[in-house]
């Protein structure tokens, strides 16, 4: 049974960025980024009418989504065990492995705007594409018997920073990490 939502680009108020959308089986759907958290933090998370919170706590040099170096995950205020081998060379190895409720997930990039999200029994492909701001929109495909948990946790990685996942972006980000530890307040090396 393969089914699938879309959601798209809304910015709030206060400037925050927002995929919102609706799905025939899992109601409101919402992934916010930056979204309230902890002093010092950048968080990202997802909200809906039949699905359960989701809340990614991390930090960011740039950009308004968090990165998944020491990240903290929690559904409903629980947390959820987080594992991933940053010397891993390939995708597969690269992944995010996520354990809650004695299930195990994994989160897995594609390409630098798609990622894969699984459990056994279960594929959840996220898409990311539009170039203009009303244009943008993630495409969620579910193929399996979802359960609104699968879906909180799938979405919530299209507000997230994935570039780690893949050896290209890990790089990308080690460099800007070390860059930017290197200046000082004037922005000098």
């Amino acid at each position: 049974m393969t089914t699938s939502c879309e959601l798209r680009e809304v910015r709030n108020e206060k400037r925050a960025l927002c995929w919102a959308g609706t799905s025939e089986e899992f109601g409101t759907i919402e992934v916010r980024y930056p979204a309230d958290g902890p002093m010092g933090s950048t968080t990202a998370r997802v909200l809906g009418s039949a699905i359960p919170t989701t809340l990614l706590i991390g930090w960011s040099l740039f950009d308004d989504k968090p990165r998944l170096t020491s990240a903290q995950l929690q559904v409903e205020g629980e947390s959820v065990k987080l594992r991933r081998n940053p010397w891993a060379v390939s995708r597969k190895g690269r992944s995010l492995r996520m354990e809650y409720g004695g299930t195990e997930y994994r989160c897995r990039a594609v390409r630098r705007k798609r990622y894969v999200f699984t459990r056994p029994g279960l594929v959840v492909t996220v898409t990311q594409s539009g170039i203009g701001r009303k244009r943008r929109r993630v495409l969620v495909m579910i193929d399996g018997p979802a359960e609104p948990i699968d879906i909180s946790l799938a979405v919530l990685f299209s507000g997230v920073n994935r570039a780690q996942l893949t050896l290209g972006g890990a790089f990308r980000t080690g460099f800007a990490t070390i860059l930017t530890f290197a200046t000082d307040n004037t922005g000098r090396v």
